[in-house]
């Protein structure tokens, strides 16, 4: 009879009874490796652009799905984010030219968004979440289910961000910052109305706009202080 290789009981079949661990394991390969890769970053067999479509087509309405238990079919929202937020820091690293002595502020503003933009907002993720829980608070609605709407929704947020910032190099002198700003306002106004859809939708609404104005004007000075200190 096989023996598990990891509790060390004997079993019939493929795996062990006791603590699941296959008893016959394959080798190790390079096509192995990938495969888990692909597997725990994408849940390829689960569809990361699924979850990307959902959260275009029907943004607020995904979240809560998710909340309400329908999570087989979507990607996790840590494992979304770690792939939208490197995907945006690569992009941004790139996209956004600076020169690499910067001596006055408007420079170091640009150096700032080019390397450290991406790594602000995944550290006030949590800030924002509380901001959400905060003004949209309700028995039914707790912080960590906050942080799940938040995450989903900024994952979105910074992939968009990539071609709003390439709209530099095709429309000169277009203030991509505040393109950002306007497309950001009215999607996460449509996440909410979707998410909070029993609730009135004005005030929803007005909550939305309280709530984008305080995780920007947050973002705005956690952000001016980091370039000034590269200034």
């Amino acid at each position: 009879m096989p023996v598990c290789r990891h509790c060390h009981l004997e079993g019939v079949g493929r795996y062990c009874t006791d603590c699941g661990e296959i008893y016959e394991p394959k080798r190790i390969t390079v096509h192995s490796i990938i495969h888990e890769a692909v597997h725990t970053f994408t849940h390829a067999d689960k569809g990361i652009l699924h979850t990307l479509k959902c959260l275009v087509l029907h943004p607020g309405t995904m979240q809560k799905e998710y909340i309400g238990g329908e999570r087989k079919i979507h990607q996790k929202p840590f494992a979304l984010f770690f792939i939208c937020a490197t995907i945006t820091a690569i992009a941004l690293h790139f996209v956004n030219k600076t020169p690499e002595n910067y001596i006055d502020f408007d420079v170091a503003k640009e150096h700032f968004y080019k390397n450290y933009y991406v790594i602000q907002q995944t550290v006030m993720l949590p800030a924002y979440a509380l901001i959400t829980w905060g003004v949209f608070y309700s028995k039914n609605f707790n912080y960590a289910e906050a942080l799940v709407l938040m995450i989903y929704s900024l994952s979105f947020s910074l992939l968009i961000i990539i071609p709003i910032n390439l709209l530099g190099y095709i429309f000169k002198g277009i203030n991509e910052q505040l393109v950002e700003i306007i497309f950001l306002a009215v999607y996460m106004t449509i996440t909410n109305v979707n998410f909070f859809k029993e609730k009135n939708h004005f005030i929803i609404v007005a909550k939305s706009v309280v709530v984008m104005l305080a995780c920007y004007g947050l973002s705005y000075l956690a952000g001016r202080q980091v370039i000034q200190a590269l200034v």
